[in-house]
């Protein structure tokens, strides 16, 4: 008999409990890609009867073993509470301090199915206590007015690298991981762009060190201000972070002599209302998609994504993104969004508004995800 994964016995259990014949409860496994024979489900089943499951039904009660109590599913749900990074062998060790009897490999499985799963953590910016409560302040601004962003040019840089080594490998089970080698130091092109919702600026590619100076002369005054004399004129709002370099007294001169309307306002540590930053995040896995090899070729996948892939319709639907992100900055008190926002609200942005989904998380439905996602 195979080894099968727990949330399969549990569903056999659950099948098994609703009335399903073996064969029923085979056919129903294998519409869900899972073979498993006939043998192994009445196994599971006879092990049930005899008590190995607690009330798999039960949602409200976890799912625990002949061997582990109640009281060790309540001390696997408060360790991980209070520290989600416990490894299952700390676990392990708390619950044999604890009494418990039973081996690693239990432990891994009451911890499933006490209701966990273990994943990398995404990454989030980090946001101080100061910058949080201006956070929120910015994002109620926004709201009060419905900022539609409609005359803001969102600009930023970033590095993009040769020999990612970001894609997936199939391979045989038993065999070793595929190694990829990666230089220790990589050939990195650093770019600088921006977007609005009449289109991209075009994309500036440089190597070395961006100083005050490169940034006046070389992103205001060469790319900048071309872009915004053809596509805006005065009534604009130009976004950038707030980098020395960006808020240099040569760069603030600049921008006051030549028409630069400075959206002076920006919060720091506040990537995730750029949306600039998804664009980057496109760029970075279409590349690594493409695979170059030189330094070259690596310039030639930017240059071709920028004028194929930047489109208005394209850059508008980036920065209509911001009217889900801006309600969850301050549902979450000014910390980092991350993925909230594209798990609170399913639909898509394009053309709505910031006090559409305002309105929106007093939806019952969206009120069940904020307690999920949300820290209250």
């Amino acid at each position: 008999m195979g080894r099968i994964r727990h949330d399969l016995k549990l569903e056999i259990v659950r099948m098994h409990r609703s009335g399903a014949s073996v064969a029923g409860i085979r056919r129903r496994l294998i519409s869900m890609g899972h073979t498993v024979s006939r043998d192994t489900i009445s196994y599971w089943i006879r092990k049930f009867e005899v008590g190995l499951f607690g009330d798999v039904c039960d949602t409200s009660v976890p799912t625990v073993f002949s061997s582990v109590t109640h009281r060790d599913a309540d001390l696997i749900r408060d360790c991980l509470t209070r520290d989600p990074s416990l490894s299952s062998r700390d676990i392990h060790k708390v619950l044999k301090e604890d009494g418990a009897t039973f081996g690693h490999s239990t432990t891994k499985w009451a911890i499933e199915a006490s209701g966990f799963t273990h994943s990398k953590p995404r990454y989030g910016q980090m946001v101080r206590d100061a910058n949080k409560v201006k956070r929120v302040e910015f994002c109620e601004r926004l709201i009060a007015s419905n900022d539609t962003f409609d005359d803001v040019i969102f600009s930023d840089e970033c590095s993009v690298q040769l020999n990612q080594n970001k894609s997936c490998n199939y391979r045989p089970k038993d065999s070793h991981a595929t190694v990829l080698p990666k230089p220790k130091h990589p050939l990195k092109i650093h770019v600088w762009a921006a977007i609005s919702k009449r289109g991209a600026s075009t994309i500036k590619l440089f190597e070395g060190i961006m100083d005050s100076e490169f940034y006046t002369n070389i992103i205001l005054r060469d790319t900048l201000v071309p872009f915004i004399e053809m596509t805006f004129g005065p009534n604009h709002r130009f976004q950038q972070d707030n980098d020395p370099k960006h808020t240099s007294r040569r760069a603030k001169e600049f921008m006051e002599d030549h028409g630069i309307n400075w959206w002076n306002v920006w919060p720091a540590e506040s990537p995730d209302l750029n949306p600039i930053e998804m664009v980057w995040n496109e760029l970075k896995r279409t590349v690594a998609r493409e695979v170059p090899r030189t330094k070259q070729e690596l310039q030639d996948c930017i240059l071709r994504f920028w004028s194929t892939q930047m489109t208005a319709e394209k850059c508008a639907t980036y920065i209509d993104h911001v009217f889900k992100v801006v309600p969850v900055c301050i549902l979450m008190r000014g910390s980092a969004t991350g993925d909230v926002p594209g798990k609170l609200f399913n639909e898509r942005s394009r053309g709505k508004s910031i006090a559409y989904f305002q309105g929106r998380l007093a939806d019952p439905d969206i009120q069940k995800k904020v307690a999920s996602f949300v820290n209250q």
